[in-house]
């Protein structure tokens, strides 16, 4: 995979990454945002068991989506070898065996990405930055809803790639 579009963003050390194809097919050149990667970063996090959400601020993560753009959460910084390096920031579970998941994450990110986009990952860090509390699915409150429905929603829109509204 070739780098052929790089533009600094708000941080000196992120970058915005579009991987596109050495070899073009006969129909054209084939382009991968960095939002289509964060993408699949953001589906193969949120499946591993013990992974609450993506950090960082909510409001600020909806807007991202809604201007097309990712979760600051993801970072994808392309190396001179055109390999990729991924920096995850998640919320785990309390109560999860931190190693065991963030290994676990490596995992199906460098599985999801290299598998969808086909570019190779070189690293993949995963930097806890809280622990959030369980809720179970029957806590519910006096109108009846299961205050993990938000959670849950959230969880939701976030496997979907969409903006969580509420």
């Amino acid at each position: 995979m070739k780098n052929t579009e790089t533009a600094n963003s708000t941080t000196a050390a992120a970058t915005r990454t579009t991987v596109t194809s050495d070899t073009p097919s006969e129909l054209g050149l084939i382009k991968i945002h960095d939002n289509v990667l964060a993408s699949l970063v953001s589906r193969a996090v949120l499946g591993v068991e013990g992974v609450s959400r993506l950090s960082g601020s909510a409001i600020m993560d909806n807007i991202a989506g809604i201007v097309g753009s990712h979760s600051r959460a993801i970072e994808i910084v392309k190396d001179g070898e055109d390999k990729l390096k991924i920096v995850i920031k998640v919320n785990l579970l309390y109560g999860t065996v931190i190693p065991a998941t963030a290994v676990e994450i490596q995992r199906q990110v460098i599985e999801q990405v290299e598998s969808a986009a086909g570019v190779t990952v070189a690293a993949v860090d995963v930097v806890v930055q809280q622990l959030d509390e369980f809720i179970e699915e029957d806590d519910a409150d006096e109108d009846g809803s299961a205050a993990a429905g938000v959670v849950n929603a959230a969880h939701a829109a976030a496997m979907a790639g969409m903006p969580a509204i509420g």
